[in-house]
């Protein structure tokens, strides 16, 4: 009788969290504990003196900002939606913002646990693999392209912030969770803790780090076709990290890109949520991979490692949705599509 008023007892808090929550407690426990995690991490940084105290309100107003754009857009296509669970997208919008503010300290401490070690390996492996540096074949065969593909880089974070938002704003299932859960694991695992074992800054930064004239042509190229907001961009990121007075434009780190791994993720997000959407996703996910390398802001390899990294991440969203699902009760039986 004691084991059957126990497992009543969890049943019915199971059910009081699903009233409140939606079914979106597993996602929320996994983006809390990797939340806490970097905050942890940083705080250790931080008391050394290797990673500076974070814009935490700032980040926290731009992810409301990103809620409530992507809330007008669903409001505008989906008029006759249900309305979204505050409960879970309120805390949730709060964590993203706490998420983001540590992310660029965190990054911005990688050079100084870790010395960019891996920066002369790709850029010399990579110009016997093509015969020539691969932003120079991209030029030669886009470079009418390279002043689009510099808006769309330069606009990949508002972008990936309104998808993540407009998977935020649905109902609770397993697909959301394990989309979520990827997100998350990716910001930290390949962001964070990859970034900072493969230590390097990539072509755009390979000059001024090494005192070489390896990628002279880069920038000059990059002056001709008129790519102001990676040039721009760029020399605000080594102005901090040379200055050592960041600002909010801080943090270098090329292996594992993840643009490209945040990327690919919405192109896997969509064949699971929104299949329709996928071709469009894939060739977003491609033309960032290229723009990445055009830009030189990431060797091809950074691209690939990114790519990996995802998968090898959207595999393990996919055990903790299972694992983490079935611990609070919910989502038993939805189907998630394997990757």
């Amino acid at each position: 009788m004691f084991e059957l008023g126990q497992a009543e007892l969890r049943t019915r808090i199971a059910r009081a969290s699903r009233a409140g929550f939606g079914g979106d407690e597993p996602w929320l426990a996994v983006m809390l504990t990797v939340t806490v995690f970097e905050a942890c991490w940083w705080l250790v940084n931080w008391q050394v003196g290797t990673a500076p105290a974070p814009y935490l309100f700032t980040h926290i107003a731009l992810a409301f900002v990103g809620l409530g754009t992507a809330f007008a857009l669903r409001l505008a296509v989906q008029p006759g939606e249900p309305a979204p669970n505050w409960r879970s997208i309120l805390p949730t919008t709060i964590m993203v913002g706490i998420g983001a503010s540590l992310f660029l300290p965190l990054k911005y401490a990688i050079p100084q646990l870790v010395p960019f070690w891996l920066d002369p390996l790709l850029a010399h492996a990579e110009d016997r693999l093509f015969g020539m540096d691969p932003w120079l074949i991209l030029d030669r065969c886009l470079g009418w392209l390279a002043v689009p593909m510099d808006w769309l880089y330069g606009l990949w974070l508002p972008t990936q912030t309104l998808i993540l938002f407009l998977v935020v704003l649905q109902r609770g299932s397993a697909a959301k969770a394990r989309v979520l859960m990827s997100y998350v694991l990716a910001w930290f695992l390949l962001g964070v803790v990859g970034a900072t074992f493969f230590s390097s800054a990539g072509p755009i930064f390979y000059d001024r780090l090494f005192g070489s004239a390896e990628f002279s042509g880069l920038r000059e190229t990059l002056q001709d076709r008129g790519a102001w907001v990676a040039l721009g961009e760029s020399d605000r990121m080594w102005s901090s990290l040379a200055s050592g007075r960041p600002t909010i434009v801080a943090g270098i780190s090329a292996v594992p890109s993840i643009h490209v791994a945040i990327s690919f993720w919405m192109f896997l997000s969509a064949r699971l949520m929104m299949p329709r959407a996928a071709g469009f996703a894939f060739a977003y996910a491609v033309l960032i991979w290229i723009g990445s390398v055009q830009l030189g802001w990431h060797y091809v390899t950074d691209g690939l490692a990114g790519l990996l990294g995802m998968l090898a991440v959207w595999k393990l969203g996919c055990h903790l949705q299972s694992k983490v699902g079935a611990h609070f009760g919910c989502q038993r039986g939805s189907r998630v599509i394997p990757a």
